[in-house]
């Protein structure tokens, strides 16, 4: 498998087909049996868990089935969070944190705790958290599994929108064929 700078790729199977798996070991999550993995230059499995725990704060943005919101934090707080992790200033992240939830819309939640949104704004929240560090490739793991036929259509418009203006790489698992329609 090849995936360009710049490219949405969709991996499509049924569930159980190993997509996760993949995009797991895309990640740097779990490491292969056997093969080599690289990202951007770096051979993934050969990665030391300290060399791992940077490669994902700073090269990968993943999108979990499970939104997995901070409940405690505010919107604002947890698209910031990895910048924190991060060590980047309160006044760089604040000000990318904000311009993220302009980009998706959700600019005036951001004193609001993530049980205030819906389950579609939730998911944008965790698309922005995702990019919040400009990683080179962006992991969805199955992110329409929980929406309806509308809400899927305004994330492939949200993932398209943040391909063509930031150039975000994203390989996304789906077994929705209506999201595999719209990748390259």
């Amino acid at each position: 498998m090849s995936v360009g700078r710049g490219e949405v790729v969709c991996i499509v199977g049924p569930s159980g087909s190993g997509k996760t798996t993949l995009l797991n070991i895309i990640g740097g999550l779990d490491k292969p049996d056997t093969g080599v993995v690289i990202v951007y230059g770096v051979d993934v499995a050969k990665l030391s868990e300290a060399e791992l725990t940077r490669f994902r704060l700073f090269k990968v943005g993943y999108v979990f089935q499970l939104y997995n919101p901070i409940p405690t934090l505010t919107v604002l707080e947890n698209v910031e969070l990895p910048m924190y992790l991060a060590g980047v200033s309160k006044d760089i992240r604040r000000k990318r944190a904000v311009e993220l939830l302009e980009i998706v819309g959700l600019e005036r939640y951001a004193d609001k705790t993530p049980d205030m949104l819906s389950g579609g704004e939730q998911q944008r929240v965790a698309i922005v958290r995702a990019l919040a560090n400009n990683p080179a490739v962006v992991l969805m793991d199955e992110p329409t599994g929980a929406l309806d036929t509308e809400n899927t259509r305004k994330l492939i418009a949200l993932v398209k929108k943040l391909n063509r203006e930031l150039g975000q790489t994203f390989i996304i698992a789906t077994h929705d064929v209506l999201v595999a329609r719209y990748s390259q």
